[in-house]
C-alpha cells in the first residue's frame, strides 16, 4: 500500500520563485541608477493605483459574498486599509522617497538572513567556500540597520546606491541558484550510488560453511577400547 506523500512545501530554489525575484532586482536596480528620484514618484503612482484597486476588490467581494463569508472574512477592513493607502500616497507622492531607504533596509536584513540559510544549504551540499555567503549575509545585515537607523548616511546619490546594490542582489541571486542546484544534484547523486551499492552488496549470497567432521561411532558395551 503506498503510503501518502506530504504536503509539498514552497521550493525557494524554483525558478518559479527565483526567476520573478531575480527580474523586480534588475528592473528595480536599472530604474534607480537611470531616474534616479523620478523612479520613486513613478513607484508612488504605481502602487497607490495597485492599492487602490486591491481595495476596490476587496470591497466588491464583501459585498458580493454570503453571510457566512462576510463574518468569517475581513474584506472590508482590508479593503478600506487599501483603498485608504492608495489615495493618500496618490496625493503625496513624496512620502515613499522619504521612506523607501527604511523599505530597502528592511528587505536587506531579511535578504541577509536568507543568505544564513543559503550559507548552511550551500555547506549541506558540500559547495566549497560556503563560508564566502555568510560575508555577503552580514555585509546586508549591516548595510539593511544603517538604512534603517540613518539613512541619510548614504548622501543625496541614495537611489543609485540602492539600485546598485539590488544590481548586486540579482547577481548573488543567480550565482547561489546554479550552486545550489549543482550541488544538490551531485548530493543525490551520490545518494543513489551509495544506495544502488548497498542493495548490490545485499544481494551477494554468503559463502557455504565448511561441512562438519563426522563423529566417532560409540563403542559397544564391554569392549576394550581400540589402540592405535
Amino acid at each position: 500500500m503506498q503510503q501518502p506523500q506530504p504536503p509539498r512545501m514552497k521550493d525557494k530554489m524554483s525558478p518559479r520563485f527565483v526567476i520573478p525575484l531575480v527580474l523586480f532586482y534588475l528592473a528595480v536596480g536599472v530604474l534607480l541608477i537611470w531616474l534616479e528620484a523620478m523612479v520613486t514618484t513613478i513607484a508612488s503612482y504605481v502602487l497607490s493605483v495597485f492599492l487602490a484597486a486591491g481595495g476596490g476588490f476587496l470591497l466588491y467581494r464583501y459585498i458580493r459574498s454570503e453571510p457566512r463569508a462576510r463574518i468569517a472574512g475581513m474584506d472590508l477592513a482590508i479593503g478600506l486599509i487599501l483603498l485608504l493607502t492608495g489615495i493618500l500616497l496618490a496625493f503625496s507622492p513624496g512620502d515613499l522617497d522619504r521612506i523607501f531607504p527604511k523599505i530597502w533596509g528592511l528587505s536587506l536584513i531579511f535578504g541577509g538572513f536568507l543568505k544564513v540559510q543559503y550559507a548552511f544549504d550551500e555547506k549541506t551540499v558540500s559547495v566549497q567556500r560556503w563560508w564566502i555567503m555568510l560575508v555577503f549575509a552580514a555585509v546586508s545585515l549591516v548595510i539593511g540597520t544603517l538604512a534603517l537607523m540613518s539613512p541619510a548616511i548614504f548622501g543625496e546619490n541614495r537611489n543609485v546606491v540602492i539600485g546598485i546594490f539590488m544590481l548586486g542582489e540579482a547577481v548573488l541571486d543567480i550565482v547561489t541558484y546554479f550552486l545550489l542546484t549543482r550541488g544538490l544534484r551531485r548530493h543525490d547523486a551520490e545518494k543513489e550510488a551509495a544506495r544502488l551499492a548497498s542493495a548490490a552488496a545485499a544481494k551477494i549470497p554468503a559463502a557455504p560453511a565448511a561441512p562438519a567432521a563426522p563423529e566417532a561411532p560409540a563403542a559397544a558395551p564391554g569392549s576394550a577400547p581400540q589402540e592405535e
